[in-house]
C-alpha cells in the first residue's frame, strides 16, 4: 500500500480519497446523517445491526490498516466499525451485499495464501501486502471511503470517538465552522466586538 511509505499526516494532506464519497448512493450528506445512530451503538458497545461478529472483526481489521494506530488513535479506537455497520443497515443497504461478497472473496484469497488464516490474525506486514494486492478494487475503495467517513465524521453525530480524526488534522472539535471570523464581510462586526461595542 502506498500509505505504508508515507506518514499518515502526509497521506491525509495529499490524498483526495474522501472526495469519492459523493458518488455513493445517497451522497455525502446521507453518509454523515447515519452517524447519529452510530453514536449510540459505539458508545454502548451495542450488538451489530448488520454485521456478524466475524464480518465485523474482519472489516475492522482492514479499517485498522487503512487508518492504523500510531502515536495517535486509528480506526479501531475511533469506533469506525460501528459507523460501517450502521451504513450497511441504512443508507448503504444497497451495497451491503456487494461489500460482503468482496469480503468473502478477499477472505478466500487470504486463506489460500496463508493456510486458512483470517486476515485479522495476520501480522501487519502480511495484512499490508494483502491490501496492496486489492487496493484498486471497488471493495477496497468502498471500505477506504467508509473508514474515512467513520473516522472524520462529526463526533456529536457518532462519527469519530473522542474527536480522534479532527484532532489528527489539527481541528478544534469545540469550534464550529460557523464561528467567526468568517471573512471580509464580518470584519466590521469583529472590530466592534474587539472594542466592546
Amino acid at each position: 500500500m502506498k500509505s505504508r511509505f508515507l506518514s499518515r499526516r502526509q497521506f491525509l494532506r495529499d490524498s483526495g480519497a474522501v472526495a469519492g464519497v459523493s458518488a455513493w448512493p445517497g451522497g455525502t450528506a446521507a453518509l454523515f446523517a447515519l452517524a447519529q445512530s452510530a453514536c449510540t451503538s459505539k458508545e454502548q458497545a451495542a450488538a451489530f445491526k448488520e454485521l456478524s461478529a466475524i464480518e465485523a472483526r474482519e472489516f475492522e481489521a482492514i479499517a485498522a490498516r487503512i487508518m492504523p494506530t500510531t502515536d495517535t488513535p486509528g480506526a479501531r479506537e475511533a469506533g469506525v466499525i460501528y459507523f460501517i455497520d450502521n451504513a450497511f443497515h441504512s443508507v448503504l443497504h444497497g451495497i451491503r451485499d456487494d461489500m460482503r461478497n468482496g469480503l468473502d472473496e478477499f477472505a478466500k484469497d487470504v486463506a489460500a495464501r496463508f493456510g486458512g488464516a483470517r486476515f485479522s490474525d495476520l501480522p501487519e506486514a502480511d495484512q499490508d501486502d494483502m491490501l496492496a494486492s486489492i487496493e484498486d478494487t471497488p471493495f477496497f475503495t468502498g471500505l477506504r471511503t467508509l473508514t474515512f467517513c467513520g473516522f472524520f465524521g462529526m463526533s456529536k453525530y457518532g462519527g469519530n470517538r473522542n474527536d480522534a480524526g479532527w484532532k489528527l488534522v489539527g481541528m478544534d472539535p469545540h469550534a464550529g465552522a460557523w464561528q467567526p471570523p468568517f471573512g471580509y464581510y464580518d470584519a466590521e462586526y469583529m472590530e466592534g466586538e474587539s472594542n466592546g461595542d
